[in-house]
């Protein structure tokens, strides 16, 4: 019985230890500000404790995009459009809960009426009433679901590699999103985040993981680890995506596109083909050389597509001063 209290005591040592000498500790919360915000960032406070970080930029008198990023992801991950279509368009993102700068919720509440409301919110601080909603993976299920609760702001939804489709074929998850699946993970991955590991999620999201960069593994990996965005990222995985919404997708009445990575391992372009089915009037584009995140892999097309469709129905500007 010694013996085994005595190997239960050593293994309990070793995996303190290997605890203290891989832990990841949060970033600083004044270096990541001063690092990631920039004259075009405004914190909003959304009333609840928490300060909303977006930005407002481009031509204020174009018609309005709001950018909503995918889960683990951030504003910045819209930049390449923002270069692209500055000239014509005004173009609003933000950091939504648990992400970016913007931190976690108060409330540790992350389902989609949450984030919808908190979008809502930048957008009548920026004094739009309506815009196209423009979502990545988790932000492209964010906008299809504002498309069926609030239809009165969305003149239109550009879901981008977006999930919520209930069809036969799933993804494979990158590895982080795996780990975070299991018990183990979700009790470690608060305090043990590696960059090799965020390194690893993103080339799982690339069709050519070659056109990744050091700057944007090491935003991804700083920013993932803001105080609190790592607990939170564990609550969003338990939240429920609520599945039964799939079945209204088909009520959704403003014009929809769809752009799709023919090479996304994590939302196969088989649920793209499931969204085209179910959305009537809905376009479908894909890309064959990109894979889950093609606005930053091969930005120039997904620019090119969302400026034709837009141009294609904005007869006037959306945008209110």
């Amino acid at each position: 019985m010694k013996k085994i209290i005595r190997i239960i005591l050593l293994l309990l040592v070793i995996m303190g230890a290997a605890f203290f000498i891989f832990r990841t500790p949060d970033t600083d919360r004044a270096e990541m500000m001063a690092k990631y915000a920039n004259e075009a960032s405004q914190f909003l406070d959304d009333g609840h404790g928490a300060k909303i970080h977006y930005r407002d930029e481009g031509n204020r008198d174009g018609p309005a995009l709001l950018l909503v990023h995918g889960s683990n992801s951030m504003l910045q991950t819209w930049e390449p459009l923002v270069a692209l279509l500055g000239d014509r368009y005004r173009l609003i993102s933000l950091d939504l809960y648990g992400n970016g700068l913007t931190g976690p919720h108060s409330a540790g509440s992350y389902d989609a009426d949450t984030n919808i409301a908190a979008a809502v919110k930048v957008l009548d601080a920026a004094g739009v009433d309506k815009a196209y909603w423009v979502g990545n993976s988790m932000g492209g299920w964010l906008s299809w679901r504002a498309g069926l609760a609030v239809p009165e702001r969305v003149a239109g939804l550009v879901l981008i590699d977006a999930s919520g489709a209930q069809v036969e074929e799933k993804g494979k998850l990158y590895l982080g999103a795996r780990l975070a699946q299991s018990a183990i993970g979700q009790m470690l991955l608060p305090e043990i985040t590696p960059r090799a590991l965020v390194k690893s999620s993103l080339e799982d999201s690339y069709a050519q993981p070659e056109r990744l960069t050091d700057e944007q593994v090491d935003r991804y990996w700083e920013l993932l680890r803001f105080p609190g965005n790592r607990q939170a990222s564990v609550a969003r995985g338990k939240t429920s995506r609520q599945p039964e919404k799939w079945a209204e997708v088909k009520n959704l009445e403003m014009p929809v596109l769809l752009l799709w990575g023919e090479q996304d391992k994590v939302i196969p372009v088989s649920h793209a083909r499931a969204f085209a089915t179910a959305i009537p009037g809905s376009e479908l584009i894909t890309y064959a050389d990109a894979g889950h995140i093609p606005m930053e892999e091969t930005p120039e097309q997904v620019a090119r597509d969302i400026d034709a469709w837009v141009q294609s129905r904005a007869e006037e500007p959306l945008a209110a001063n």
